[in-house]
């Protein structure tokens, strides 16, 4: 079996949660594979090393949707403990992403406010304009002569 096979998802709950501060990693893996092959996938995708690995067999549950039966999947899970001092990060960017969207939030306001300099200089320029064409234009004299009304 491949080893990116073997380990299909990380099973993220609060009672993994509290785990992975003991050096407990928890993951869904193939249904056939051995505590062997589970080490030896999270030692080379991981690069760490593996102290011991548990097993359980989780069974299919009945799930009603509505008037519908059916059951939920079967699956593996497989408790990884590691060797003291050793962890693995689920989630690497997450402090890196906050200072990304602060930087583009930055740019997009700078951006939003020029726009709103040049609609303000633009429509002031129109006041402008608008003003002195009101005080240049004449006044015409013209009677308009018909009838008709």
């Amino acid at each position: 079996m491949e080893l990116t096979k073997v380990i299909t998802a990380p099973v993220l709950t609060e009672k993994t949660y509290q785990q992975m501060s003991n050096g407990v990693y928890t993951f869904k893996v193939d249904y056939h594979a051995n505590k062997f092959q589970i080490a030896n996938a999270v030692e080379q995708i991981f690069k760490v090393k593996v102290e011991k690995v548990n097993t359980i067999k989780v069974d299919k549950k009945p799930k009603n949707v509505g008037r519908f039966h059916g059951f939920t999947n079967r699956y593996k899970k497989a408790m990884v403990t590691l060797v003291a001092g050793q962890e693995i990060n689920f989630f690497p960017n997450e402090e890196v992403k906050p200072v990304k969207e602060q930087v583009a939030k930055e740019e997009r306001k700078n951006l939003a406010s020029d726009v709103e300099k040049r609609v303000a200089a633009k429509l002031a320029s129109k006041k402008t304009a608008t003003k002195t064409n009101a005080n240049t234009s004449k006044t015409t004299m013209h009677r308009k002569v018909g009838g008709g009304e």
